[in-house]
């Protein structure tokens, strides 16, 4: 069993589930779309915040999960910010 990670790490991963959350649900009712900066934004903190709360308490398959979809997250948002740029 891991050791209680503390109050402060339950509340990160809790934002981290309410940013990537918010945004799906954003995306599902066409507030957003999934290229738009704001939900990738969400995804990169959303999934950044839970890949660390994963790696405290030391749940590897998560941080792997987790992180690369940070990264992914990432690479799509530097993608649009360069797209934007262009134009």
């Amino acid at each position: 069993m891991v050791d209680d990670p503390g109050v402060i790490w339950r509340v990160v991963s809790v934002v981290g589930f309410l940013f990537l959350v918010g945004a799906y649900i954003a995306n599902q009712r066409k507030w957003t779309h999934a290229e738009s900066q704001t939900y990738l934004v969400a995804n990169v903190i959303g999934s950044g915040l839970l890949a660390a709360y994963s790696a405290v308490i030391k749940e590897w398959v998560f941080v792997g999960l987790e992180g690369f979809w940070c990264v992914a997250s990432l690479m799509a948002l530097a993608a649009t910010v360069r797209k934007r740029g262009a134009a």
